[in-house]
């Protein structure tokens, strides 16, 4: 009698385990040709963290944009094709610790930029294939995931703040004004990818501020040279990291634009032909005599690092400002500054050299230590 209820606990035991593991992977949504789109949102509205979505078929025609708002991983057991032709963005991110793996998401929609009788932007509609709010940063994840767009104004990977990487995966985008992946604030990395655009106006991989590596990747921008935009490879005005074992092809435009703290090693650049293999981003500094006020024998010179007919510059490091009024000079510290900031110096010098009679000489960075874009717009004289 002892032995049959111990072996009825046991059965029992093993049970509940079945039971348990059932209603566990019965979380998972198991997506078949049978499956709908309001299957599917329905499905996110009751999905906890840690959750599949899992697409089992070949192809598969989603009707509407997804909204993802619980940390799920949208995956495929057959490399499923997942196809969208409306003119929206196909993903949209809400949430943190979301990951894509084994898919091909193909985008067939456009977007659009309307201009008024003048050539004046009155609206922009631009999508992507996979996006996110602009509220924080999220954490998503790109494993063995290829991404196509054909038409004008859709990117493959847009997150304008990313805290993620992408790795073993393919982005091909073909219409105007399309990036492969673009983000305002980036922290990851781009691993064993490669990005290949071609319209007019398109960058391969574009983030305003970036910290993480790229590495053993291929980026081709195949756009032809336009005044809208000159075709990059791979744009990182602001930030810091490694670019390593990797190759960027852009045969009409630029292959780098990079901030000077991030270093390109082991890699094959290829630019138009007498532009720069590697363009760094370098600060501005200037100064100009309607900007410079005195009082008594003090000085107050406002110092830039800005330049208005260009879009993009690097920061500049700490220097130094200096009066020299014949043999008689005075330097005094400048800050450092980030593109588009200015300061205030203040410079006193002996009473005897305020008159008009002396000639005064000023100069930013007066030692020379700060390489720029421009030096002619250092110095300024006057009496």
């Amino acid at each position: 009698m002892v032995k049959t209820k111990k072996f009825i606990i046991v059965l029992m035991l093993f049970f509940c385990f079945f039971i348990l593991v059932g209603s566990v992977s019965a979380a998972n949504l198991r997506v078949n040709d049978k499956t709908s789109y309001e299957d599917i949102t329905e499905w996110l509205n009751t999905a906890k963290n840690g959750d599949s979505l899992i697409f089992t078929r070949s192809n598969y025609n989603l009707t509407d944009t997804i909204i993802i708002d619980k940390s799920i991983h949208v995956r495929s057991t057959k490399n499923t094709k997942i196809h969208f032709d409306k003119n929206k963005t196909m993903f949209i991110v809400a949430v943190n610790g979301v990951k894509f793996s084994k898919l091909t998401l193909n985008h067939y929609g456009h977007g659009n930029i309307k201009q008024n009788s003048k050539g004046r932007e009155v609206s922009r509609n631009v999508f992507a294939v996979v996006s996110a709010s602009q509220d924080s940063f999220k954490r998503i994840n790109f494993n063995k995931v290829t991404i196509n767009a054909n038409n004008s104004f859709v990117s493959g990977i847009d997150i304008p703040l990313w805290n993620g990487s992408i790795s073993n995966s393919k982005i091909n985008i073909k219409g105007l004004w399309g990036h492969g992946i673009t983000a305002d604030q980036w922290m990851g990395n781009a691993v064993k990818t490669q990005v290949t655009t071609s319209g007019l106006g398109s960058v391969g991989i574009s983030a305003n501020y970036w910290v993480g590596k790229v590495s053993g990747s291929k980026i081709r921008n195949n756009a032809l040279f336009d005044a809208g935009g000159v075709p990059t490879g791979i744009l990182f005005p602001f930030g810091k990291g490694t670019i390593s074992k990797s190759t960027v092809r852009v045969p009409n435009g630029n292959a780098a634009k990079l901030d000077k703290n991030i270093k390109v090693s082991s890699s094959s650049l290829v630019s138009m032909k007498g532009r720069p293999k590697q363009y760094n981003f370098l600060p501005d500094l200037s100064i100009n005599e309607k900007n410079i006020k005195r009082s008594g024998r003090t000085y107050s010179i406002k110092v830039f690092n800005d330049d208005p007919e260009r879009l993009q510059l690097g920061a500049s490091g700490p220097c130094h400002l200096g009066i020299k009024i014949g043999r008689y000079v005075k330097t005094v510290k400048v800050k450092a500054l980030a593109y588009g900031q200015s300061t205030k110096v203040k410079v006193t010098i002996p009473k005897k050299y305020i008159s008009r009679n002396y000639i005064k000489t000023v100069k930013v960075d007066y030692y020379n230590k700060i390489k720029e874009e421009n030096k002619k717009n250092n110095v300024v004289r006057f009496r």
